[in-house]
């Protein structure tokens, strides 16, 4: 079990060309009122002023890698293998986390429930529109849509025995959560915002993206793939009535 100050938090962030958002990223997660164990920022060799931006934080807690990789989510398997603490959180470089409680709550949540190993909230978008994901269980991810990653936190346990599949160029996150979720794994929900999550990111735009089609056809085998075929009508079903739901609204 873990508790109060044997709770140590690692906020992984991926970063590429991020020198206009950087900045407030930081300084979001260090003005937390429960201290951060450790901050690592994954950048792609950025050519900007990203890495010097960083830097000039002076603060120990920031550690950053800078060099090429496959994508955002060969970053973030690049921060969970450099990670020392025992909770995970993958914040985009050009997100912040809401408030200064967010990870103070989550502990709160962590000490209450000791065997807990995903505790998972809802964010807000750029555009103030809030994201829910109450009580979401496998099905909700098959059927409705992903948790994306800035609201959720993972017990480092829950990565022992996968990663993410950096074959998937956009819907790596969803194909582990469907994974840690048909496994039975303990998460539990929180009724607060965590992040507000910048929708001009590719996971945010994901329909824009230009591997979109083939993200899409992705995303139904990753339906199919975790024995859920059944659903599979379900799946369309709903895509179809969120489409015409956005016309006519």
């Amino acid at each position: 079990m873990d508790t109060g100050y044997d709770i140590r938090f690692s906020i992984i962030i991926p970063a590429y060309n991020s020198a206009a958002t950087i900045s407030s990223c930081l300084q979001s997660v260090l003005r937390q009122t429960f201290p951060v164990f450790e901050i690592l920022v994954i950048d792609g060799l950025s050519d900007d002023d990203t890495v010097e931006i960083i830097q000039s934080f002076k603060n120990p807690s920031i550690k950053v890698t800078s060099e090429k990789d496959n994508g955002i989510y060969d970053a973030m398997n690049k921060g969970i293998w450099q990670a020392k603490g025992n909770w995970l959180y993958f914040l985009g470089s050009d997100d912040e986390l809401h408030d200064e409680n967010v990870l103070k709550d989550i502990v709160d949540v962590i000490n209450s429930l000791p065997n807990v190993q995903v505790v998972f909230g809802d964010v807000v978008t750029t555009e103030g529109k809030r994201e829910r994901y109450i009580n979401y269980n496998f099905w909700d991810l098959v059927i409705e849509r992903c948790i994306c990653h800035q609201a959720i936190f993972y017990h480092r346990a829950v990565f022992n025995v996968d990663f993410y599949d950096t074959r998937y160029k956009v819907c790596a996150d969803w194909d582990f959560n469907l994974k840690i979720f048909a496994w039975g794994v303990f998460s539990q929900y929180i009724p607060r915002v965590i992040a507000k999550f910048n929708t001009s990111g590719v996971s945010g735009q994901w329909q824009q993206h230009p591997e979109y089609l083939a993200n899409f056809a992705d995303r139904k085998k990753l339906v199919v793939k975790y024995k859920s075929s059944l659903y599979l009508p379900y799946y369309y079903i709903n895509k179809l009535f969120r489409k015409i739901k956005r016309k006519l609204f």
